[in-house]
């Protein structure tokens, strides 16, 4: 059975805002996408000289990393900000070989099918139309990240319980699971658990908390935010947020689909 959270902020406004405070690429191959690309790959997944859909790809996290191996890659979001973020880290890097389109999932058009099509923790994927869409547009493999019922971050946390928030439990990993044993297609899954670590300064930190509180309703108070993130400072000038997750890494094929 499909459990029903309620359904986190699509606008393009929301997004936008929310760009401002939004993790971006970062070289290396020790931090947390680089070993998610590594378990990928792991299991039977090959980007090198691939057509990949890319969906809601914000930031380009994964984007980037894929274009390196990649023919060529439909980066897909809803916010404008975004893609300009993804953008201008790509050319700064070199990478020609990437399409940006701005629009929401269900407005996305045509009928191109890509030898892989990636979706890495977006709310774009959460209705059945959503799903049997995203099925259309895959020849090869399908990759999809998706929360197993586990978002907890610290700072939030405290934040949560001084205006009053029931947060919402993030289950689209587990749905999608549930959907794919509903359809008969299979899949591989693999759990990915941990704590993401983030370092911000603070103005930073300050914006990302004001909008994940406006998607409750919320104005923060400045004064009582300031305060209340002065606990969370490591180093002068440095705040550190730790959030817990677990998430279902759910792999399939066309050919089984």
């Amino acid at each position: 059975m499909e459990t029903t959270p309620q359904t986190p902020p699509r606008s393009k406004e929301y997004w936008n805002n929310h760009a401002r405070s939004f993790p971006r690429f970062e070289e290396g191959e020790d931090n947390y996408e680089a070993g998610v690309m590594r378990m990928i790959r792991e299991h039977g997944v090959d980007f090198r000289g691939a057509s990949v859909l890319d969906v809601g790809c914000g930031s380009g996290m994964y984007t980037i990393r894929i274009a390196r191996e990649a023919a060529c890659v439909t980066a897909l979001d809803v916010s404008d900000v975004m893609l300009a973020i993804l953008r201008e880290d790509a050319e700064a890097l070199g990478l020609r070989n990437i399409d940006y389109v701005r629009s929401d999932w269900m407005d996305f058009d045509g009928e191109q099918t890509f030898d892989v099509v990636f979706c890495s923790m977006t709310p774009a994927i959460m209705s059945e139309e959503s799903r049997f869409k995203l099925l259309r547009h895959a020849r090869g493999k399908t990759v999809f990240m998706g929360f197993a019922g586990l978002m907890k971050s610290d700072v939030m946390t405290g934040l949560y319980a001084h205006y009053g928030v029931t947060p919402r439990m993030f289950v689209n990993g587990t749905d999608m699971r549930n959907w794919l044993d509903g359809q008969g297609i299979p899949y591989s899954a693999y759990p990915v658990e941990g704590t993401w670590t983030v370092k911000s300064p603070l103005e930073k930190l300050a914006d990302s908390c004001t909008t994940f509180l406006s998607q409750y309703g919320v104005m923060a108070e400045r004064r009582h935010l300031l305060s209340y993130l002065a606990a969370f400072e490591e180093a002068p000038g440095v705040y550190v947020e730790r959030t817990q997750y677990k998430i279902d890494l759910l792999i399939w094929d066309k050919a089984s689909a």
